[in-house]
């Protein structure tokens, strides 16, 4: 695709009203989606290497949401080679939910069923079934798996 039609997509996607039409722009982008997506308005997802980030099954992401892959800096800091971090794959798995305003970096996975705070910064990975809160964002609580719900829930 090329650049400009690309960008356009994403001037589209991120303003767009319908979530399903939004999912489906995000898509042509390149950001590998899977089913039953939510994605807010406002949400920023990388436009260089938006094909690096996935977004798994049951995914939800609030507004203003922003999704990096690369962090460039800036062009002095490439002169002058000081800084290189090359482009890192995003991973946001299974039924994790992003709040509103959360900063996802270049290398992270979001662990299944986990919730990331609204506002919260993340620059590592979290595990699954956990919820991270802050700048930098940090494991705040524990989830209870599918599983252990069920089993408590018919005792």
């Amino acid at each position: 695709m090329g650049r400009t039609i690309g960008r356009l997509l994403r001037i589209i996607a991120w303003i767009a009203p319908i979530y399903q039409f939004r999912t489906s722009l995000w898509r042509k982008c390149g950001v590998s989606i899977g089913k039953r997506v939510y994605v807010g308005n406002l949400v920023f997802f990388d436009g260089e290497y938006p094909h690096l980030i996935t977004l798994e099954d049951d995914v939800s992401i609030a507004p203003m949401a922003q999704i990096l892959a690369h962090s460039g800096g800036s062009p002095y800091h490439h002169q002058t080679k000081i800084f290189k971090q090359p482009p890192q794959p995003v991973i946001i798995k299974r039924g994790a939910w992003i709040g509103s305003g959360a900063i996802i970096l270049p290398g992270v996975t979001i662990g299944r069923g986990s919730i990331v705070a609204a506002g919260a910064v993340v620059n590592r990975t979290i595990p699954d079934f956990k919820i991270a809160a802050g700048n930098p964002a940090r494991v705040i609580s524990n989830l209870p798996r599918p599983e252990e719900v069920s089993l408590s829930e018919t005792n």
